[in-house]
């Protein structure tokens, strides 16, 4: 980032301290954190975590901790129930961590952009000389990069 740490640091205050299993607990605490996020002027810009981002080995318990359950209880009411949207990674290097992302229509994080007049895929064809048929390449050209740290969140785990 500009201020030369890394995305998810502790003084940008998106990293949790010590990492922890995907529960309720450890859920609650990284929404707190995004909530509290403030501009670079200090002001409080209360981020809402729309995402929550796993690698395949979480996924079933993501599945659990955001299922929409029918409580008889108030302590079996499951607070995070419709309120996330579960995104699973497989290519993600850590079994264990997790991740939240504000929705960029309110908050982005990320920009992404295409080559200047290249907005589509290009496609190149010839006919084959070595084998009987055509050929073809496909090439897009399109960046991506985190712009602003405050939308993301990021639990090391266990």
């Amino acid at each position: 980032m500009g201020d030369g740490k890394a995305v998810f640091h502790v003084d940008h205050r998106n990293l949790a301290a010590t990492g922890s299993a995907l529960s309720v607990t450890s859920l609650s605490a990284a929404r707190l954190a995004t909530r509290q996020q403030v501009d670079a002027n200090g002001d409080l810009v209360s981020i809402v975590a729309k995402f929550l981002i796993v690698p395949a080995a979480l996924e079933t318990a993501a599945e659990q901790l955001l299922a929409t359950i029918t409580a008889t209880t108030a302590n079996d009411v499951n607070p995070f129930g419709g309120k996330l949207e579960l995104v699973v990674e497989p290519r993600l290097k850590s079994a264990t961590a997790w991740y939240l992302s504000a929705d960029p229509q309110q908050y982005p994080s990320l920009e992404y952009a295409h080559l200047e007049g290249e907005e589509a895929p290009r496609l190149d064809q010839r006919v084959g000389f070595s084998i009987d048929g055509m050929e073809f390449k496909v090439a897009l050209d399109f960046g991506a990069a985190i712009t602003d740290f405050r939308g993301l969140y990021k639990n090391p785990g266990l």
